[in-house]
């Protein structure tokens, strides 16, 4: 097992205008480096400090890290591709700064550029915005819906707490809408009952942004990061992970930092204690394990191109605060989650196919080119990380 290594630095200012700190520390250690390593870290970023700002100020503004997350994560889930559901799928919403998840809270919305095929239940406890629907099980919607294809499946019924605007047939064995359902006058409502019928023209809807030109490219951050960050300040070599075997863990302070690669045979851990912003060109390849921990006042932005596999067991942030990790996908490498993992995070890989083995509890968001998941899947989107860039310069 590879020795561990401590550093650490008095340097009193990181980043100039983006993060105060004392101490900053980044640590790598395996269980048999003795009693050299303290186990008790300082609190770094004191107060959390000001927002991460990213980005190559020669080609534009800056980016403040909280105002691109509450930018890309405000659905539960978003597909840029059709969804096909085999197995029950619930998606609901929850405040973490208010308390611990509790099943059924309202919000949750749900995007899908393509057709939502389901051959099980659906709950939706937001807004649902969708190219078409076809039903094998009852859908339920908390909030609004909007399609833009027919609702179809005779032997099947739906329910949509406020308005409804469908521009096809509805083809269901019932369809009860809370509010207005609008259907444009060549497609039949047929046996919809709702507050207010109204026969005209529906909007089409693109409710995920995954056009290529105008989506978020994480890619190009990962480049200029690659050149321009705070490595040299700790002493953090880039290839610090890039052969992991046993138990390795780094843990790093408020900052932007690089890491070559997290690949090996062993179970690497991340322990974030500050606002950091972690860029990985290489990618993450292990076969034991890979756990991100992140705990107040820490906040973790992690930019990721050259694939994401964890053969075994994926330990992702904390269901308990997952609007404070935030994982960026560049690429188009498919994103295997096995079995027994927790996903506790905001993932947005708009390239990329996220496949989902078993039964899956996602607590944050999923921002997907597609999702595949051989079991039932429930997504509780916490609706902190629409306020993560409050403390973000205006403008």
């Amino acid at each position: 097992m590879s020795p561990g290594i401590a550093r650490v630095l008095t340097w009193p200012l990181l980043l100039g205008a983006a993060c105060t700190v004392s101490d900053p520390v980044a640590t790598l250690r395996s269980p048999d480096t003795g009693t050299g390593v303290p186990d008790e870290w300082a609190e770094h970023c004191a107060g959390s400090g000001p927002p991460l700002m990213l980005g190559n100020p020669a080609s534009g503004p800056l980016a403040c890290s909280g105002r691109l997350a509450e930018t890309l994560f405000r659905r539960a889930a978003c597909s840029c591709e059709g969804l096909s559901l085999s197995a029950p799928f619930t998606v609901d919403a929850f405040r973490s700064t208010a308390g611990p998840y509790a099943p059924g809270g309202t919000g949750g919305d749900v995007g899908v550029n393509g057709g939502l095929s389901a051959n099980d239940r659906v709950t939706v406890g937001g807004s649902l915005q969708v190219g078409g629907v076809q039903l094998s099980s009852p859908l339920t919607v908390g909030g609004s819906l909007d399609s833009n294809g027919p609702l179809s499946g005779p032997g099947t019924s739906a329910i949509v707490a406020g308005d409804a605007r469908v521009n096809g047939d509805v083809a269901l064995a019932a369809l009860t809408v809370g509010g207005v359902l609008t259907v444009p006058p060549e497609f039949s409502p047929g046996p919809a009952q709702a507050a207010e019928l109204r026969r005209e023209p529906v909007p089409a809807v693109m409710p995920c942004d995954c056009a290529e030109g105008s989506r978020f490219d994480p890619a190009a951050l990962i480049a200029h990061h690659t050149v321009d960050n705070d490595n040299a300040a700790i002493g953090l070599e880039p290839a610090t992970l890039t052969d992991v075997t046993g138990e390795r863990v780094l843990e790093l302070p408020c900052g932007r930092f690089l890491l070559t690669r997290i690949a090996g045979p062993g179970h690497a851990t991340l322990r974030i204690r500050g606002r950091t912003a972690l860029f990985i060109p290489g990618g993450v390849d292990l076969m034991e394990a890979l756990t991100v921990d992140v705990q107040p006042p820490g906040e973790l932005d992690l930019f990721l191109a050259g694939g994401f596999i964890v053969s075994g067991q994926l330990t992702l942030g904390s269901a308990a605060l997952p609007s404070r990790v935030r994982v960026y996908v560049a690429g188009t490498q498919a994103l295997d989650i096995s079995a027994g993992s927790t996903l506790a995070g905001n993932l947005y890989a708009p390239q990329a196919q996220l496949n989902l083995s078993g039964n899956a509890e996602v607590f944050g968001s999923l921002f997907v080119r597609h999702l595949e998941a051989s079991g039932a899947v429930q997504v509780h989107h916490d609706a902190d990380v629409l306020d993560v860039g409050a403390a973000c310069p205006a403008g």
